[in-house]
């Protein structure tokens, strides 16, 4: 017998990492790719506002807002199949979903040029003098943030593939990189031509950036267009719902404010602005986590070892739990705190309201919901969840305003992720078992007594000297705009 014939399999090749470690090794560079994108983000914001007028914000915001709507009403989550699915990870599979990617792009950016030629025909006629619609510069701007569209559909899905494999680290370094790259260029720009065009360019600096790197430091099988009609069809067969999904999400999370900006006066939907900054904030660093950590780790659980899911999912909601309690209880009792530490005595209602959104983050819990049904391949369930939630807002919160004006409003914001949490249970009653679904119901009254208890506190706290729900006195400044809106992330 020779050496070779009692190796063992680990002296062979390494011991792959466990599927903990991965987990907290993508924690650990979620967390440091968010912190210095928020780093970045903060001295953009100290460079370009005094750089630029604030109405070069607007005219971006506006772009960015329409390529925004455009792309998650398309979004057929190919991102998401490449992490599910399987043998999404062999190279013919990749190719197929990158030509998908690409005429998916191809057609996004049809629809935004078609979008601009819109804006510049009817605007002059329709759009009120001095508005964002009647600015001239406006239809070339849509038209160029199309670019960006291009690029996301250009880039590799290798980059895709570094979620299912749990490897950030390459990641978060070129994501940063690319905000570098465009923080550069604004700059650059900004001090030879201060305009608009200078955040557009750092804007389509960083896609490119990013798409470039994708197909040199990702590692995987090289890019190249390949057609495969079977795949294409799985790829949509599962992409439809989420499409209608994402359409529905970007419905439910704008819907309040175009609805408050008809039902409040300036500075009531002015300070209720700055309170969801915060809100969002916190809620983006807990969706990530469950979207970047939770969701690639539970569908390798379901590739490899399905009985174990229920055990692995209920460990991964206990975390996500937790980080929602901290979230809540830091801006219960430090919200006003925080507020009046920042900002002047004029915001300090802002304090209040986001005392009072700190409930969203206890119903934010129910989210990682919605990845496990994509996971077990219902994504049709998570539309109907997303449609009951955007039909929620358009109609439970001018109803709240009439019932109890912008206090009850927020309350409303902070329990609608609670609509559709019974029916995403009732789903996955075969996949989790009796015992976590019926724990999960618990959760949910505890929820909604919190949010009583809460609710009559703070409305014993408050005193009536804000301004007025309804009062059209001037809005008082909002925080920074960013200084480049980021092109939309999409599930592609």
């Amino acid at each position: 017998m020779t050496a070779s014939d009692t190796a063992t399999p680990s002296a062979a090749k390494p011991k792959p990492a466990s599927l903990r470690r991965k987990a907290l090794g993508a924690s650990g560079w979620t967390l440091a790719q968010m912190g210095g994108q928020y780093l970045f983000r903060l001295g953009s914001n100290l460079i370009m506002t005094r750089l630029l007028m604030p109405e070069a914000f607007g005219l971006l915001g506006m772009g960015v807002m329409v390529i925004t709507a455009l792309t998650l009403f398309t979004d057929i989550g190919i991102g998401q199949s490449l992490v599910r699915e399987k043998g999404s990870d062999e190279p013919h599979f990749l190719r197929v979903a990158w030509t998908v990617k690409i005429v998916r792009s191809i057609g996004i950016s049809a629809a935004v040029v078609a979008v601009a030629g819109l804006i510049a025909l009817l605007a002059p006629r329709y759009a009120p003098e001095g508005t964002v619609y009647a600015d001239p510069r406006l239809p070339l701007l849509v038209a160029l943030t199309a670019f960006t569209t291009l690029f996301q559909g250009l880039t590799s899905t290798n980059k895709d593939m570094t979620m299912r494999r749990l490897d950030y680290r390459i990641f978060a370094l070129v994501m940063l990189g690319s905000q570098a790259a465009s923080i550069v260029t604004m700059v650059i720009f900004a001090l030879i031509s201060p305009t608009v065009w200078a955040l557009l360019s750092g804007m389509l600096m960083g896609s490119l950036f990013q798409c470039v790197l994708s197909h040199y430091l990702f590692p995987g099988p090289k890019m190249r267009l390949e057609w495969d009609r079977e795949i294409a069809a799985r790829l949509w067969g599962f992409g439809k719902w989420i499409m209608v999904t994402s359409g529905l999400t970007f419905i439910q999370r704008t819907a309040d404010k175009f609805i408050l900006g008809a039902l409040l006066g300036a500075a009531a939907f002015g300070l209720y602005v700055i309170a969801m900054v915060w809100i969002e904030a916190g809620r983006s660093v807990i969706t990530l986590m469950a979207s970047r950590v939770g969701f690639p780790a539970v569908s390798e659980v379901r590739r490899t070892r399905p009985a174990d899911l229920p055990r692995v999912y209920r460990r991964f909601q206990s975390g996500i739990d937790v980080l929602c309690l901290a979230a809540f209880l830091v801006f219960l009792f430090g919200g006003q705190w925080m507020v009046d530490l920042l900002y002047t005595s004029d915001y300090s209602l802002a304090g209040h309201y986001v005392s009072l959104l700190s409930l969203l983050f206890l119903t934010v819990r129910y989210e990682p919901f919605n990845q496990l049904l994509i996971t077990v391949g219902n994504s049709r369930a998570t539309s109907i969840v997303a449609g009951t939630r955007a039909l929620a807002v358009c109609v439970l919160l001018p109803l709240a305003h009439m019932a109890g004006g912008i206090d009850l409003v927020i309350l409303a914001v902070a329990l609608i992720p609670l609509l559709g949490a019974s029916y995403s249970l009732r789903c996955l009653l075969p996949t989790l078992g009796a015992r976590q679904i019926r724990f999960d119901y618990a959760v949910m009254v505890a929820i909604l007594l919190t949010a009583i208890v809460v609710f009559v506190s703070l409305e014993r706290q408050t005193t009536p000297a804000g301004p007025p729900a309804t009062t059209a006195a001037p809005a008082p400044a909002a925080p920074a705009a960013p200084a480049a809106p980021a092109a939309p992330a999409s599930g592609n």
